[in-house]
């Protein structure tokens, strides 16, 4: 499938939009926790952040929604922003139905331009790729009954969604701008990720500012894991959802080549006597074919 092309539009569009599902956050089947997976769910730091992202993002893609002209993508994008929104609500019911006493934080209307979408978007493929790590984590070690994570395992399936919409977006744009050259597509992609990130790190000026994580927080989360084992996890749970999209998709390959190369780099340094030995965790599904972003 050439990107830039009215077929590859229609490819994106509507394959996004047909695999739309329809249902209310408070109505899914949210299970009763035992006392140890609610002192877990309550032990995580960022629930007030990860909330007013969401909520923030539903506003932010919804208003970009109503600038677009093609009335196929804005109708995309539109369903995108309805998810988005549903997201914020999926949190606020977590924090409600379970106890976790979280403060709301104050979110103002943001921006709706072209260039706020794609640091938007760029920087919510990090997020999912870190998410799908966390989330392989989380089912691996048993962190959490699968009756729980089965409902996060269907947001992780939105947001893949949601980054291979999102890049097939972009590389239609691109083309037909007459952009969507190599090496300049990954230096673009490189510099809206590095937007993001540092967005992310300072808070935006409009957004939800990342809060001061506790060290011992911390610890407890990654006790007994290495990098190497959270990126293989999260590699082979972006492999898992991406294996679910259509094939003729592009697909988002940054973060996970990063990853690869990180995973090189990082077996390539000699132990350390000190540390003990560990064992990899379980991959999850087997490698998708990706197409380069």
């Amino acid at each position: 499938m050439r990107p830039g092309t009215p077929q590859h539009r229609d490819l994106f569009c509507r394959t996004f939009i047909d695999t739309h599902v329809v249902f209310e956050p408070e109505a899914l089947p949210w299970p009763d926790l035992e006392p140890k997976y609610l002192e877990r769910l309550r032990d995580f730091p960022l629930w007030g952040y990860a909330r007013a992202i969401e909520q923030r993002a539903g506003r932010m893609v919804t208003a970009f929604a109503q600038t677009l002209d093609d009335p196929l993508i804005r109708e995309a994008v539109a369903v995108q922003g309805v998810e988005e929104t549903r997201h914020g609500r999926l949190m606020t019911h977590v924090l409600e139905r379970y106890g976790i006493a979280v403060a709301p934080l104050d979110i103002s209307d943001p921006p709706a331009r072209r260039e706020d979408f794609l640091i938007f978007g760029f920087g919510e493929c990090t997020d999912s790729f870190v998410g799908f790590g966390a989330f392989a984590v989380a089912r691996q070690k048993q962190l959490f009954p699968d009756s729980l994570l089965a409902i996060f395992d269907n947001v992780l399936y939105e947001e893949a969604r949601h980054i291979a919409f999102f890049i097939n977006w972009w590389r239609y744009e691109e083309a037909r701008a007459g952009r969507d050259r190599m090496p300049q597509r990954w230096l673009d992609a490189a510099k809206y990720h590095v937007r993001a990130l540092i967005g992310t790190a300072k808070g935006a000026s409009d957004g939800p500012q990342l809060p001061e994580l506790d060290g011992a927080q911390i610890k407890r989360m990654l006790d007994g894991l290495t990098p190497v084992m959270v990126l293989e996890a999260a590699l082979a749970e972006n492999a898992r959802h991406m294996s679910r999209l259509d094939s003729r998709l592009i697909k988002p390959i940054l973060m996970p080549t990063l990853a690869r190369l990180a995973v090189v780099a990082l077996r390539m340094l000699p132990p350390r006597a000190e540390a003990p030995a560990t064992s990899r965790l379980q991959p999850v599904g087997t490698p998708a074919s990706q197409s380069a972003a």
